[in-house]
């Protein structure tokens, strides 16, 4: 079947309603026991966000036949990376595929919303469903029985679970970025790898049309050497990711300060912290006496200052690493920023038992000239560290920074 996935719109409410409404008299799919009406269903449907919970549908010919949707497992901050999802498919297309297709994208898509373990609840008695989330990969994490009672007759209900990202687990279940065609043959590997870069050039596409997109390019002209663009990914992993956001090198602001406004859009709590040795450098246009101080100036000029744990001192001492150690606590990281100096590598060294695995990296100066300072040996850093298998490349942006994921590994 010729598939388009894409993001739900109001314009498409009608039509999931029709879907989930014709479930209600099976007794098979959801525990409403009486249909339900657009009205009543649209504040749930716009508290829906393509960034964080998405809502999408699978439409054929012109006509929505089935959806997905992600929501809060729990609303405590703990639960945060844990998604629900539920899907639904139109009666008339059941069993060609669709389902599958739906989940298959939620599976592969996880990482970039910053979920780390997707929960579905399932009647014990159907069984379709339990065997479709079978056979991707679920497993069955809870039993509750005779907690539901349908028409006179107690149902148990099953909590199925999949941790995510899984790497190559499930490699042919990627079908590409949503609002794009799907295709019926498995992907691999690699193919997986530049879809993930096609997403976040079409994550970029999104943001210019965005207000954010005047703000930060504000930020770069007047306290970053960045380019646009990565301010744009600093600001979307900051507000996608799970856990904290660590920036080694902040300069006087740029990035902290895109990051900040990121944190502060996800709507989530999420610690910021920032190393920053301090100096002087002599640049035509950002060039300062003092880093430290315009540093702190800029911040507060941006009303982040609050937001981000400064931390003074260079990164691989080991007053700093305590210093970081500590303001983490207990939480990993979700996004490494490294624009200090030359060793990419030893900074990673410092704080790689706190990186999430899948934790987004952004690593500047990782191109230019042989005979840069930092250039080379960065590069040298971050190379030799794709091929211990311990970062995972999803591409370059501007002038010389490198974009990619962190993947454990030995290094």
């Amino acid at each position: 079947m010729n598939l388009i996935l894409r993001d739900a719109v109001e314009a498409d409410l009608s039509a999931i309603i029709e879907i989930y409404n014709a479930t209600v008299p099976t007794r098979m799919v959801t525990a409403e026991l009486e249909p339900t009406t657009v009205e009543a269903r649209l504040p749930w449907f716009r508290d829906h966000s393509p960034d964080e919970y998405p809502f999408w549908v699978a439409e054929s010919d012109g006509r929505v036949i089935g959806w997905l949707n992600f929501k809060k497992f729990l609303p405590r901050g703990a639960y945060r990376g844990t998604a629900e999802i539920s899907v639904y498919v139109h009666e008339n297309f059941r069993r060609h595929g669709v389902g599958q297709r739906l989940l298959e994208e939620a599976i592969a898509r996880a990482p970039s919303l910053g979920i780390t373990a997707l929960v579905g609840l399932i009647f014990g008695h159907n069984e379709p469903s339990l065997k479709l989330f079978d056979r991707l990969g679920f497993e069955r994490w809870g039993f509750f029985p005779a907690v539901a009672q349908l028409d006179g007759v107690k149902r148990d209900l099953i909590v199925v679970g999949l941790h995510c990202p899984a790497p190559d687990s499930h490699p042919e279940s990627f079908r590409g970025p949503v609002s794009a065609e799907t295709t019926s043959h498995a992907d691999a590997p690699q193919a997986r790898c530049y879809k993930d870069c096609l997403n976040l050039m079409q994550t970029l596409m999104h943001y210019r049309q965005e207000p954010i997109h005047s703000a930060l390019q504000k930020i770069r002209d007047k306290y970053s050497m960045l380019h646009l663009d990565v301010l744009l990914l600093i600001y979307h992993f900051s507000k996608i990711c799970s856990g904290s956001i660590l920036e080694i090198g902040a300069f006087v602001g740029g990035a902290t300060i895109a990051a900040a406004f990121g944190v502060r859009d996800s709507g989530r709590q999420k610690k910021l912290i920032a190393i920053e040795p301090g100096g002087g450098v002599k640049h035509r246009r950002l060039g300062t006496r003092n880093i430290l101080r315009d540093l702190e100036r800029n911040l507060a000029r941006q009303r982040v200052s609050k937001m981000v744990t400064l931390i003074k001192g260079r990164s691989f001492a080991p007053e700093t690493i305590s210093a970081v150690h500590q303001a983490l606590g207990s939480e990993e990281i979700g996004l490494l920023i490294l624009d200090a100096d030359a060793g990419k590598r030893r900074d990673i060294e410092c704080y790689r038992d706190k990186l999430a695995d899948g934790c987004w990296m952004v690593i500047d100066d990782y191109s230019g000239a042989d005979s840069n300072v930092k250039s080379a040996p960065s590069r040298a850093d971050v190379d030799a560290l794709v091929a211990a298998g311990a970062l995972e490349p999803l591409g370059f942006y501007g002038w010389s920074t490198w974009v990619g994921r962190w993947r454990g590994g030995s290094s």
